[in-house]
């Protein structure tokens, strides 16, 4: 088998090697105009700072503006397509100047300096005040002006910008801005972070900061700007004057009950080298890190590696609950990252990220579930101790070459390497279990890059990704019957090679791309000490996917109309080989994927829109396998697999409203999802066992959602108010032991209501209130209804260094159930001395010592009451030293 996959891999590379893209285009220089220079008084030549320098058309039409600084200099920049421009002086203590400026497309710096004349009448005193706006938009970006924002509580950049308008931060540490996913943050205009912002979000001392950027249409290749238009948002983080060389801070804090809280961050500020370091540990619930183990949450950092990775089994992040991350971790967690940009000379940056993380996770939980279907019902109920220990080393390079004004090379690489434990002990129906389950997944890929801008609208790319990701995993399951063991190595290899030209023309931009994508996947699995009859217990797969692609994309702006039409075209290769069934598919298919959205504008701040977009996918590894997968002491996989392409009608149509000026958000919106094939779940229990099965069958799933989101800043409160609502209705297939096809639907209504205060005087609050209504039924079965309630509340107390806060939340889990629901209380004290290098704080958590937590769950086939352990109460005091 071995010696056929490797016959496999090179064939692949005899298609490879004939694939050699051309482009011939017309080549022309792209530069821009800067024109620069002083402002003087004409009688005594004395600089003059702080002048308005306006920029207009020849017919007097403002352009763009800037200003002196304090050495009476200016400098800005123009497109090369401009051919004249008036530029004019405006200052209240000095008459106006205009001068007429003739470009010519051979020159690109210019020269102009100014020479005013003091006004004839001259005022003993000129007085005037202006308030602030708290924001400014200036084209694509979107600047915070902070002071408007802050009440004292903020430590860190995270808590910084949960305060301003328009972004919201989710508890992943994923921000958003005005509903699109931020993709970077930056220092200073420098990418130091890469996906994984939140450690810098999560660390950076907010103090340190000036302001705040939001920036749209945002390119990690500069080379792309004006002409490929992004979805992507940044968001940049000016820090303050004198923020150089290196400065960070140090807290300790010892607390009762075995409290230890230690960490220590570090940031370098110079013209060569800009870096940011960070240490902590920590058993008091916190998490500084951007992984996740304690709930289902994806690390920021594997999003755009999704299609990379291959599949995971046995999930090791699943730590249900419905209250916050900090209240039900209990840990004993270490992190530390190491970021640094290093800049050789103007062409040449190098970039390295190193992570590490380990943690100590222990939950104690128990579930009782009651199945009622088919006039059948089932009782189980489990108890069990568990301890995770997860370890994580990541590093992270990447390496910019500008190879003149116009090219640039660009290298990737990444190594990400986990280590996760995971141990349990307790019983199923009475009946004693250990379980020990030990995971490992090594991931490692190059990206490189060459980008080629011919001129001024077309731009040349050229790209290469490999990629390797190897997971094996075993479980052990020791029970009163059984001694379980599971082996399970999924491994997948991709190689992608793609070249692009995307043009930019007066109304629009396209884009074409044509390359080859190269992909195997290796399943192989046995299962020892099973009784289970007449069922496969190993797997043996090779399934390998050779895709050539051509995509293509235009985007067009007439008027206050915009159409955005992308066409994918794949010709799928498909090699199957499983040993169990004795099964060796070859098909080839040709698959499209169309996509069409539609804009128009009634103006600057608010669009109506709509698209609609067709996927087909192919089956993915672990849909394929068909022997008998256990993944913990009850649970096994295995599918019912035949090749089909998974297909999904999805559209949009909606209303939005972005009024910066007046701080207001606003969107109405409708979504609709349809799948014809797709996978059906076969779910077979007892009192011993859970066994799920997937179907690839004709589905008909359906998702009807609509939604609703509000945001308005009042200024003369300093006040935020958000309102964001959602209902959908789906309807799905399911199967539960010998019930035949069921055919489902749920209900869902969601409502969370927000107001947050910064006034300026001592005291501020903030409200958080979510209502969650969930309905499931099934054709001629009861009807399943829970709804859920959470309230936090908030109060916060600043003056002169001193400052105080007391946090309650309230859950309800089922509101149609006798739970009372839980009362948490928690207070922080915290005090800055004069100076403000040196701060003291008292942290008391879970003041009324809620031990417990419980919480119903139900669907349509089941109910289910949840219980687990929580974070005791604590109290903790520390001290943080600034240097």
């Amino acid at each position: 088998m071995k010696n056929k996959t490797e016959a496999y891999l090179f064939n692949s590379r005899t298609i490879i090697s004939i694939m050699v893209l051309f482009f011939l285009l017309k080549t022309t220089c792209f530069s821009q105009h800067t024109i620069k220079g002083v402002v003087t008084e004409k009688v005594t030549n004395q600089i003059i700072p702080f002048v308005n320098i306006l920029v207009k058309t020849q017919e007097g039409n403002l352009i763009d503006f800037t200003s002196t600084n304090e050495s009476g200099y200016y400098s800005i920049e123009m497109p090369k397509k401009v051919d004249s421009l008036r530029i004019e002086t405006s200052i209240i203590s000095h008459l106006p100047k205009s001068e007429l400026l003739i470009l010519e497309k051979s020159k690109n710096k210019y020269t102009l300096n100014f020479s005013l004349q003091q006004r004839l009448t001259e005022l003993d005193e000129v007085y005037i005040e202006s308030e602030k706006k708290p924001i400014i938009v200036k084209k694509d970006t979107t600047i915070y002006n902070l002071i408007e924002f802050k009440d004292g509580s903020e430590r860190v950049v995270e808590d910084l910008l949960k305060k301003l308008p328009g972004i919201i931060v989710e508890d992943s540490g994923l921000i958003k801005f005005k509903g699109k996913q931020v993709t970077r943050v930056l220092l200073d205009g420098d990418n130091l972070f890469n996906e994984n912002y939140s450690v810098g979000t999560k660390n950076i001392d907010s103090e340190i900061v000036e302001s705040v950027q939001a920036i749209e249409d945002y390119n990690t290749n500069p080379l792309l700007k004006g002409i490929k238009s992004s979805q992507d948002v940044a968001v940049n983080l000016m820090l303050k004057k004198g923020v150089t060389d290196i400065s960070g801070n140090a807290e300790i804090g010892l607390g009762i009950e075995n409290k230890k809280y230690l960490k220590t961050n570090v940031i370098s500020v110079s013209k060569k080298l800009k870096g940011f370091s960070t240490l902590s540990y920590n058993n008091i619930g916190e998490n500084y890190s951007p992984y996740n183990f304690l709930s289902n949450t994806f690390d920021l950092s594997k999003a755009n590696e999704i299609n990379q990775r291959t599949s995971n089994l046995v999930s090791n992040n699943a730590f249900n609950s419905a209250l916050p991350d900090n209240r039900t971790r209990v840990n004993n967690n270490v992190f530390g990252s190491l970021n640094s940009l290093f800049k050789f000379n103007k062409k040449t940056s190098f970039k390295l990220n190193y992570n590490i993380f380990k943690d100590k996770l222990i939950r104690n939980e128990s579930i009782s579930t009651i199945y009622n279907f088919d006039n059948e019902q089932i009782n189980i109920s489990n108890q069990k101790s568990i301890s995770k220990r997860p370890l994580i080393h990541t590093f992270e390079y990447d390496l910019i070459y500008e190879i003149n004004k116009k090219s640039r090379l660009t290298s990737i690489g990444k190594l990400d390497s986990q280590n996760i434990k995971n141990t349990s002990s307790g019983f199923n129906n009475n009946n004693s279990f250990d379980n020990i389950i030990e995971s490992e997944d090594l991931f490692l890929k190059n990206d490189l890059e060459y980008t080629y801008r011919i001129n001024n609208s077309n731009v040349f790319q050229i790209s290469t990704n490999i990629s390797t990701n190897k997971i094996p995993q075993n479980v052990n399951v020791l029970n009163e019957i059984n001694n379980l063991k599971q082996n399970i190595n999924f491994k997948k290899n991709k190689f992608e090679i793609q070249s692009s030209l995307l043009s930019k023309t007066p109304k629009g931009e396209y884009s074409i791309s044509l390359g080859y994508d190269f992909i195997e996947n290796f399943v192989n699995s046995s299962l020892q000490g099973s009784n289970i009859n007449n069922q496969l217990l190993s797997n043996n797969i090779y399934y390998k996917l050779s895709v050539p692609y051509a995509d293509f994309r235009y985007q067009l702006r007439i008027n206050k109309w915009q159409f955005i039409a992308n066409l994918s075209n794949r010709l799928f290769n498909v090699m199957l080989d499983d040993v169990n069934l004795d099964t060796n598919l070859n098909i080839s298919t040709f698959v499209t994927y169309p996509s069409i959205s539609i804009n128009y504008f009634f103006n600057s701040k608010a669009n109506f829109y709509t698209d609609y977009r067709l996927s087909n996918q192919v089956p993915q590894p672990n849909t394929v396998f068909s022997g008998l997968i256990l993944t913990n002491n009850r649970a096994y996989l295995n599918n019912d697999f035949k090749f089909k392409l998974f297909n999904n009608h999805s559209s949009t149509l909606g209303y939005r409203i972005n009024d910066f000026y007046n701080l207001f958000q606003f969107n109405i919106y409708a979504s609709y999802n349809f799948s014809k094939y797709g996978l059906i779940n076969k779910f077979n229990v007892n009192e011993n066992t859970d066994f799920y099965t997937s179907i690839v069958d004709i589905t008909n799933n359906k998702n009807l959602n609509f939604g609703l989101n509000f945001e308005k800043y009042l200024h003369f409160l300093k006040s935020t108010i958000n309102i964001n609502s959602s209902y959908s209705i789906s309807k799905y297939q399911n199967i539960i032991n010998t019930s035949g096809l069921r055919k489902n639907e749920s209900k869902s209504l969601l409502g969370e209501f927000h107001i947050r205060t910064g006034l300026k005087g001592s005291f501020n609050l903030e409200n958080k209130a979510l209502f969650i209504n969930n309905t499931f039924s099934t054709t001629n079965a009861t009807s399943n209804v829970f709804a859920t309630f959470q309230n936090d509340f908030k109060i916060k107390y600043n003056k002169k260094g001193f400052n105080f806060i007391i946090n309650s939340q309230y859950f309800n889990p089922n509101l149609n159930s006798n739970i009372s629901g839980d009362f948490f209380l928690d207070a922080l004290v915290r005090y800055k001395t004069k100076k403000g290098k040196i701060e003291y704080q008292i942290k008391a958590n879970n003041l009324l010592n809620n031990q417990i937590y419980q919480n119903i769950n139900t669907s349509d086939f089941s109910r289910s009451v949840f219980q687990h352990n929580l974070q005791e109460r604590f109290m903790l005091l520390s001290v943080q030293f600034k240097f």
